[in-house]
């Protein structure tokens, strides 16, 4: 656990560090080309159910409470950030802090969670993770099934949680590495994702 746990920290900071002339710009464009925060930052379920601020590059342009619509358009600099999973990148901050580690389950939305479900309660009982077997498997099935077939997400997260070790996360990483280069950075927009786990 402790190595685990100066493995997050050293990953996290070397990448903190090479990203953060990328960050930078990005946090520039997302002010000058839209009003609002830059960071978007929501509450999600991490291990044991506890909550915690997930960091994100606002994506989507900004309103008040009450005239928030689910479909909110997605700003120009948001786009291209999405495209490239550049968004993502204010997330090491909670790898650094202890919130998630490099690999485990994708932290999920408070509205998606209902930990007085098992199937849930065993989902978190390990600490959520920066890269998830669910996402590299699914690929862009993720996002649509998330909410309409959420079983599938908890069952492939389930199966690497039964068989999670070491190796395994090892292996996985090197996975999710090659399905980010090969997808230009979008892992989610894969098509046919079939990434078996003990391959």
């Amino acid at each position: 656990m402790l190595m685990r746990r100066i493995v997050d920290v050293l990953f996290g900071f070397c990448c903190l560090v090479l990203a953060a002339p990328c960050m930078l710009i990005i946090a520039i464009l997302i002010k000058r080309t839209s009003p609002g925060p830059i960071f978007y930052i929501p509450k999600m379920v991490g291990q044991h159910g506890q909550l915690f601020p997930l960091f994100r590059f606002r994506t989507m342009y900004t309103a008040p409470a009450d005239q928030r619509m689910p479909d909110q358009p997605v700003t120009p600099i948001g786009w291209f950030i999405r495209n490239y999973s550049l968004d993502h990148l204010p997330t090491l901050l909670n790898l650094i802090v202890g919130h998630i580690t490099i690999i485990g389950p994708r932290p999920m939305e408070l509205a998606v969670v209902d930990m007085r479900d098992p199937t849930w309660r065993r989902y978190f009982q390990i600490m959520p993770g920066f890269f998830n077997y669910a996402v590299l498997k699914l690929g862009n099935m993720w996002t649509p099934s998330r909410i309409s077939h959420p079983e599938r997400n908890q069952t492939l997260e389930l199966t690497y949680i039964q068989q999670q070790s070491g190796w395994g996360d090892s292996k996985l990483f090197l996975q999710f590495l090659a399905a980010w280069i090969s997808s230009k950075g979008n892992v989610k927009a894969r098509k046919n994702a079939e990434v078996p786990l003990d391959d």
